[in-house]
């Protein structure tokens, strides 16, 4: 389609929209089954208002673009509960990082993107600063551009932030080991913290996985982990990272990036 622009990303997601079929397979969170058809009205609805706004012209691209993506994000989040294959799912993940680098929010449209297999995406996003302070945040971009110098200490009382600071050694080393050994603990933190909770699916709430290790996870897969003692627990919690299966990417097929990483409204 050209350059991505805010108007040609709306008006793509809203034919994309009229392809979703809900799959009748296992489910991959407790529960969804009996939600999804309702849930998925509802993101037609939302997205119908957004339209209307639209043509109204009480609503920019640039702001529609907003609404959109969140939306893209629930139907990732919705379909790869719902159990769809990967290849689905990972299709409107890399739609979510598209709606996301419009925003200037670049480091999530790294983490979707990592999620949906687009690996030339990252390698064109631009260089940007981390504003958070969070560990397992730097650690990932750093991940991405190898260039960026992360304020990183060597070791810290926190076992999940501990975890992450060996990910950003052994993943660059393939140190797959280590590297296993890190997303177990990181898995387990937020299986513990969640209390179970993590298995059920809760409608219109989303994403349904952990998106910053389920991005690593995805990052390590690419440079060659594959796992060898992960629980079926801690598999089916990293799964959107470590399922090997992805679809034909969009960048640059479909879509190409400005010029500048300053994309404003058409």
């Amino acid at each position: 389609m050209g350059i991505l622009s805010h108007q040609d990303f709306c008006e793509f997601v809203a034919q994309e929209v009229e392809k979703i079929t809900l799959p009748s397979v296992s489910e991959r969170r407790i529960g969804i089954s009996e939600y999804a058809t309702d849930v998925i009205h509802y993101i037609q609805r939302d997205l119908n208002t957004v339209k209307t706004l639209i043509s109204e012209e009480n609503l920019s691209w640039e702001k529609a673009t907003k609404s959109i993506t969140e939306l893209v994000l629930e139907i990732t989040s919705l379909l790869y509960a719902v159990g769809a294959e990967h290849t689905v799912w990972r299709h409107w993940s890399s739609l979510t990082a598209l709606g996301m680098f419009l925003q200037g929010k670049i480091i999530q449209a790294a983490q979707y993107a990592a999620l949906g297999g687009e690996w030339d995406f990252i390698q064109s996003l631009p260089a940007t600063p981390v504003k958070s302070q969070q560990i397992s945040e730097q650690v990932f971009w750093m991940l991405v551009k190898r260039d960026f110098t992360a304020n990183l200490p060597e070791s810290t009382s926190n076992e999940e932030d501990n975890a992450w600071l060996q990910l950003a050694q052994s993943i660059p080393a393939q140190d797959h080991s280590h590297t296993e050994e890190a997303l177990k603990e990181i898995a387990n933190f937020w299986m513990a913290e969640d209390e179970g909770e993590w298995m059920n699916f809760h409608p219109r709430s989303y994403p349904d996985f952990e998106t910053p290790i389920c991005a690593v996870a995805a990052l390590a897969r690419h440079y060659g982990f594959t796992p060898i003692s992960i629980t079926p627990e801690q598999y089916s919690f990293l799964e959107a990272g470590l399922a090997i299966p992805e679809p034909s990417p969009m960048f640059p097929n479909i879509f190409s990036l400005p010029e500048s990483s300053k994309v404003s409204a058409v």
